[in-house]
Protein backbone atom coordinates (compact mmCIF):
# COMPACT_ATOMS: atom_id res chain seq x y z
CA UNK A 1 0.00 0.00 0.00
CA UNK A 2 1.38 3.47 -0.84
CA UNK A 3 2.32 5.86 2.17
CA UNK A 4 -0.21 7.89 0.75
CA UNK A 5 -2.71 5.53 1.53
CA UNK A 6 -1.45 4.52 4.69
CA UNK A 7 -1.77 7.64 6.11
CA UNK A 8 -5.37 8.20 4.63
CA UNK A 9 -6.19 4.48 6.64
CA UNK A 10 -4.73 5.90 10.23
CA UNK A 11 -6.61 8.95 9.72
CA UNK A 12 -9.77 7.60 8.96
CA UNK A 13 -9.44 4.87 11.79
CA UNK A 14 -8.92 7.43 14.37
CA UNK A 15 -11.81 9.63 13.13
CA UNK A 16 -13.85 6.52 13.60
CA UNK A 17 -12.88 6.08 17.26
CA UNK A 18 -12.85 9.37 17.88
CA UNK A 19 -16.54 10.02 16.92
CA UNK A 20 -17.32 6.18 18.31
CA UNK A 21 -16.59 8.12 21.97
CA UNK A 22 -18.51 11.30 21.17
CA UNK A 23 -21.76 10.05 19.91
CA UNK A 24 -21.91 6.60 21.78
CA UNK A 25 -24.88 7.00 23.94
CA UNK A 26 -27.31 4.61 23.30
CA UNK A 27 -25.97 2.40 19.35
CA UNK A 28 -23.05 2.26 17.87
CA UNK A 29 -22.60 0.68 14.68
CA UNK A 30 -19.79 1.25 12.38
CA UNK A 31 -18.95 -1.00 8.89
CA UNK A 32 -16.69 -1.01 5.87
CA UNK A 33 -17.84 -0.86 2.09
CA UNK A 34 -15.81 -2.86 -0.51
CA UNK A 35 -16.72 -2.04 -3.90
CA UNK A 36 -16.61 -0.66 -7.88
CA UNK A 37 -19.23 0.93 -9.87
CA UNK A 38 -18.51 3.08 -13.41
CA UNK A 39 -17.47 6.24 -11.53
CA UNK A 40 -14.95 5.02 -8.84
CA UNK A 41 -12.25 4.32 -10.86
CA UNK A 42 -11.42 1.09 -10.08
CA UNK A 43 -12.02 -0.68 -6.00
CA UNK A 44 -12.90 1.30 -4.02
CA UNK A 45 -12.87 1.14 0.18
CA UNK A 46 -15.13 3.29 2.99
CA UNK A 47 -15.26 3.12 6.27
CA UNK A 48 -18.07 4.74 8.76
CA UNK A 49 -19.45 5.05 11.91
CA UNK A 50 -23.09 6.09 13.25
CA UNK A 51 -23.91 6.93 16.58
CA UNK A 52 -28.13 6.31 17.52
CA UNK A 53 -29.34 8.12 20.87
CA UNK A 54 -33.10 7.04 21.89
CA UNK A 55 -35.06 8.90 24.38
CA UNK A 56 -38.66 7.77 24.48
CA UNK A 57 -40.52 8.12 21.20
CA UNK A 58 -37.65 10.46 19.96
CA UNK A 59 -34.61 9.05 18.05
CA UNK A 60 -31.30 11.20 17.38
CA UNK A 61 -28.66 10.08 14.88
CA UNK A 62 -26.07 11.24 13.15
CA UNK A 63 -23.15 9.62 10.88
CA UNK A 64 -19.19 9.88 9.40
CA UNK A 65 -17.85 8.46 6.32
CA UNK A 66 -14.24 8.16 5.35
CA UNK A 67 -12.43 7.65 2.32
CA UNK A 68 -9.83 4.80 2.35
CA UNK A 69 -9.07 3.32 -1.10
CA UNK A 70 -10.80 5.98 -3.49
CA UNK A 71 -10.03 8.36 -6.19
CA UNK A 72 -11.47 11.36 -4.16
CA UNK A 73 -8.54 12.90 -2.23
CA UNK A 74 -10.65 13.71 0.73
CA UNK A 75 -10.44 11.03 3.68
CA UNK A 76 -13.70 12.95 5.03
CA UNK A 77 -16.68 12.05 2.45
CA UNK A 78 -19.95 12.41 3.92
CA UNK A 79 -22.03 13.16 6.88
CA UNK A 80 -25.86 13.22 8.19
CA UNK A 81 -27.84 13.72 11.28
CA UNK A 82 -31.84 13.06 11.69
CA UNK A 83 -33.73 13.52 14.30
CA UNK A 84 -37.58 11.16 14.21
CA UNK A 85 -40.41 10.86 16.04
CA UNK A 86 -42.55 8.42 16.85
CA UNK A 87 -46.60 8.63 16.53
CA UNK A 88 -49.69 6.70 16.90
CA UNK A 89 -53.24 7.06 15.50
CA UNK A 90 -55.98 4.54 15.77
CA UNK A 91 -53.54 1.18 16.06
CA UNK A 92 -51.33 2.80 13.18
CA UNK A 93 -47.54 3.60 14.29
CA UNK A 94 -45.22 5.68 12.23
CA UNK A 95 -42.49 8.05 12.43
CA UNK A 96 -41.49 11.13 11.05
CA UNK A 97 -37.73 11.80 10.46
CA UNK A 98 -36.65 15.38 9.59
CA UNK A 99 -32.36 14.78 8.21
CA UNK A 100 -29.89 16.94 6.98
CA UNK A 101 -26.54 15.16 4.99
CA UNK A 102 -23.46 16.51 3.41
CA UNK A 103 -21.12 15.06 0.93
CA UNK A 104 -17.73 16.38 -0.25
CA UNK A 105 -17.32 14.16 -3.33
CA UNK A 106 -14.48 16.17 -5.00
CA UNK A 107 -11.94 18.53 -3.94
CA UNK A 108 -14.09 21.11 -5.79
CA UNK A 109 -17.89 19.89 -5.47
CA UNK A 110 -20.23 19.01 -2.47
CA UNK A 111 -23.73 17.82 -2.33
CA UNK A 112 -26.14 18.66 0.70
CA UNK A 113 -29.22 17.23 0.82
CA UNK A 114 -32.56 17.81 3.41
CA UNK A 115 -36.25 16.54 3.63
CA UNK A 116 -38.56 14.48 5.46
CA UNK A 117 -39.45 11.17 5.16
CA UNK A 118 -42.25 8.98 6.64
CA UNK A 119 -41.68 5.34 8.15
CA UNK A 120 -43.74 2.75 9.09
CA UNK A 121 -43.50 -0.69 10.00
CA UNK A 122 -45.10 -4.07 10.17
CA UNK A 123 -43.70 -7.92 11.61
CA UNK A 124 -42.12 -8.35 8.50
CA UNK A 125 -42.14 -5.08 6.78
CA UNK A 126 -40.71 -1.88 6.50
CA UNK A 127 -41.87 1.01 4.46
CA UNK A 128 -39.83 4.19 3.63
CA UNK A 129 -41.40 7.51 1.89
CA UNK A 130 -40.41 11.20 1.58
CA UNK A 131 -38.73 14.32 -0.35
CA UNK A 132 -35.59 15.31 -0.14
CA UNK A 133 -33.74 19.00 -1.58
CA UNK A 134 -30.36 18.72 -3.20
CA UNK A 135 -27.58 20.74 -3.69
CA UNK A 136 -24.88 20.09 -6.13
CA UNK A 137 -21.96 23.65 -5.35
CA UNK A 138 -18.59 24.48 -5.89
CA UNK A 139 -16.49 24.86 -2.79
CA UNK A 140 -14.66 27.95 -2.00
CA UNK A 141 -11.26 27.33 -3.42
CA UNK A 142 -12.57 26.58 -6.12
CA UNK A 143 -14.75 29.43 -6.31
CA UNK A 144 -11.46 31.45 -5.43
CA UNK A 145 -9.10 29.31 -7.90
CA UNK A 146 -11.55 29.73 -10.93
CA UNK A 147 -12.49 32.90 -10.35
CA UNK A 148 -16.47 31.94 -10.88
CA UNK A 149 -18.37 34.65 -10.35
CA UNK A 150 -22.24 32.90 -10.71
CA UNK A 151 -24.01 29.86 -11.49
CA UNK A 152 -21.83 27.81 -8.60
CA UNK A 153 -24.78 25.78 -7.45
CA UNK A 154 -27.30 23.43 -9.02
CA UNK A 155 -30.81 22.63 -6.57
CA UNK A 156 -32.85 20.18 -7.36
CA UNK A 157 -36.39 20.39 -5.54
CA UNK A 158 -38.55 17.75 -4.31
CA UNK A 159 -36.87 14.65 -5.27
CA UNK A 160 -38.99 11.59 -4.34
CA UNK A 161 -37.30 9.18 -1.56
CA UNK A 162 -38.44 5.31 -0.94
CA UNK A 163 -37.73 2.14 0.59
CA UNK A 164 -39.20 -1.25 0.85
CA UNK A 165 -38.08 -3.99 2.52
CA UNK A 166 -39.09 -7.53 3.86
CA UNK A 167 -37.40 -9.58 6.40
CA UNK A 168 -37.76 -13.80 6.71
CA UNK A 169 -37.82 -13.40 10.44
CA UNK A 170 -39.75 -10.78 12.79
CA UNK A 171 -37.32 -7.63 13.54
CA UNK A 172 -36.34 -8.20 16.79
CA UNK A 173 -35.42 -11.68 16.01
CA UNK A 174 -31.45 -12.98 16.82
CA UNK A 175 -30.58 -13.66 13.33
CA UNK A 176 -32.59 -12.27 10.24
CA UNK A 177 -32.44 -12.04 6.48
CA UNK A 178 -33.66 -8.96 4.84
CA UNK A 179 -34.07 -7.79 1.10
CA UNK A 180 -34.50 -4.39 0.18
CA UNK A 181 -35.42 -2.20 -2.66
CA UNK A 182 -34.61 1.73 -2.13
CA UNK A 183 -33.04 4.59 -3.22
CA UNK A 184 -31.63 5.41 -0.06
CA UNK A 185 -28.50 4.85 1.71
CA UNK A 186 -26.87 6.59 5.06
CA UNK A 187 -24.40 8.97 3.03
CA UNK A 188 -26.43 8.85 -0.41
CA UNK A 189 -29.63 9.61 -2.39
CA UNK A 190 -29.77 8.51 -5.86
CA UNK A 191 -32.29 9.74 -8.46
CA UNK A 192 -35.46 8.15 -8.28
CA UNK A 193 -34.82 6.08 -11.73
CA UNK A 194 -31.62 4.40 -9.74
CA UNK A 195 -32.37 1.97 -6.89
CA UNK A 196 -30.43 0.04 -4.76
CA UNK A 197 -31.12 -3.96 -4.48
CA UNK A 198 -29.83 -4.83 -0.91
CA UNK A 199 -29.60 -7.96 1.17
CA UNK A 200 -28.63 -7.92 4.81
CA UNK A 201 -28.19 -10.75 6.85
CA UNK A 202 -27.50 -10.01 10.57
CA UNK A 203 -26.80 -12.22 13.52
CA UNK A 204 -26.61 -10.93 17.39
CA UNK A 205 -23.46 -12.61 18.44
CA UNK A 206 -23.76 -11.63 22.23
CA UNK A 207 -26.17 -9.32 24.18
CA UNK A 208 -25.01 -5.63 22.87
CA UNK A 209 -23.50 -7.19 20.02
CA UNK A 210 -25.21 -7.76 16.51
CA UNK A 211 -22.60 -8.50 12.76
CA UNK A 212 -24.63 -7.94 9.86
CA UNK A 213 -23.41 -8.28 6.19
CA UNK A 214 -24.65 -6.63 3.12
CA UNK A 215 -24.33 -7.38 -0.76
CA UNK A 216 -25.77 -4.22 -2.94
CA UNK A 217 -25.90 -4.15 -6.35
CA UNK A 218 -26.79 -0.64 -7.86
CA UNK A 219 -28.64 -0.11 -11.31
CA UNK A 220 -28.91 2.77 -13.71
CA UNK A 221 -32.40 3.62 -14.86
CA UNK A 222 -34.27 0.55 -13.78
CA UNK A 223 -37.42 2.65 -13.24
CA UNK A 224 -37.17 3.65 -17.13
CA UNK A 225 -36.96 1.66 -20.12
CA UNK A 226 -33.56 0.93 -20.12
CA UNK A 227 -31.64 -0.39 -17.33
CA UNK A 228 -27.90 -0.91 -17.15
CA UNK A 229 -25.59 -1.61 -14.55
CA UNK A 230 -23.81 0.64 -12.23
CA UNK A 231 -21.93 -0.72 -9.68
CA UNK A 232 -21.81 -2.84 -6.76
CA UNK A 233 -20.35 -2.76 -3.00
CA UNK A 234 -20.15 -5.29 0.12
CA UNK A 235 -20.70 -4.07 3.33
CA UNK A 236 -19.73 -5.39 6.66
CA UNK A 237 -19.57 -4.28 10.21
CA UNK A 238 -21.53 -4.84 14.02
CA UNK A 239 -24.03 -2.88 15.80
CA UNK A 240 -23.06 -2.32 19.57
CA UNK A 241 -26.02 -1.77 21.62
CA UNK A 242 -24.78 0.11 25.14
CA UNK A 243 -26.88 0.41 28.09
Amino acid sequence: MKSKNQKKLILSFLLLFLSINIIAQTQVSFYTDEGKNNVSEGFYLQAATIGQYKLDKFQFETGFQFDILTANENVFSGFFINASREFTIKNFSFKIEPFYSYSPFSDILYETNWGILLNTKTKHFDFVLGNNFRTYAFNKQAITDYDFTSNTKIHENMNLMYSISYSLKPQENKWNAEIMFTNIDNFIINQETNPYFKLNAKLNVSEPVTVFIEPCYKSSGSLNFSVNYFGFFFRTGLIWNIK
